[in-house]
């Protein structure tokens, strides 16, 4: 496997993640469960996991093309 393989697979093993780290964050937020006092709106943080899984679409159609197994 070539270097830049290794870092698109790790970015987007890293991605995955976070979008599923933060999905359950917003899970919380909105069920009034969590244990802090965000300093975001919720509807900011939903935003960034929106664009975040859109990210990890190009990603996987990058790694299609490229014959990237992920």
């Amino acid at each position: 496997m070539k270097p830049y393989q290794e870092r698109f697979i790790n970015e987007y093993n890293e991605l995955s993640e976070r979008i599923t780290k933060l999905d359950n964050m917003l899970k919380k937020y909105k069920n009034g469960e969590l244990d802090f006092e965000p300093d975001c709106p919720y509807e900011l943080l939903y935003t960034q996991l929106i664009y975040m899984v859109n990210y990890l679409c190009v990603l996987e159609k990058r790694a299609e093309i490229e014959n990237i197994k992920l």
